[in-house]
């Protein structure tokens, strides 16, 4: 127990505002495994707010540092609210697993930011946070351009969870 100098506690918050604990952790991996199972499994439960956050034992800090301060948004893509966006590493994700939209600093150009949408391979880079989500924006009116009634809107998001199923296949 001597070796344990931080613990990491994830939390995320409803819609109504109660915030739920999800445990304490001594790898911050953990964690965070944590914390994302709960966003993905649970996207449709209206969390508005996630944090982790790390805390030095045996220690007069009375502050917890945070490593990560997400809020959900609509997605840009699927146009569902599981678009969480991390003002802390300042990227954004979509948990849902069929979408998976994302918004990222580049690693390669630090002026720049990164965004994409991993079922057909679409990545762009562009100046800031504010072109990406315009970016997606876009490229998710094109896809709700492209069906006429709610039925195609169905068909779109089958389709989605089909490919979703068929790289789980692929990884086993």
């Amino acid at each position: 127990m001597d070796d344990i100098k931080f613990v990491f506690v994830p939390s995320i918050v409803n819609i109504d505002g109660v915030l739920e604990g999800l445990g304490i952790y001594s790898k911050e991996s953990l964690a965070l495994d944590k914390l994302k199972k709960k966003i993905s499994e649970n996207w449709s439960s209206g969390f508005k707010e996630a944090q982790l956050v790390m805390w030095t034992l045996n220690s007069d800090e009375s502050e917890a540092v945070p490593l990560k301060h997400m809020y959900a948004h609509v997605c840009p893509i699927c146009d569902e609210r599981t678009f969480w966006t991390d003002v802390v590493e300042m990227n954004a994700l979509c948990y849902l697993p069929a979408c998976q939209a994302w918004i990222e600093s580049s690693d390669i150009e630090e002026e720049k930011v990164d965004c994409g949408w991993p079922p057909i391979g679409f990545t762009s880079q562009v100046d800031s946070l504010e072109d990406a989500l315009s970016s997606l924006r876009t490229y998710g009116a094109k896809i709700r351009a492209s069906t006429t009634d709610d039925s195609d809107i169905f068909t779109h998001r089958t389709l989605l969870e089909e490919y979703e199923k068929s790289l789980d296949k692929e990884s086993t």
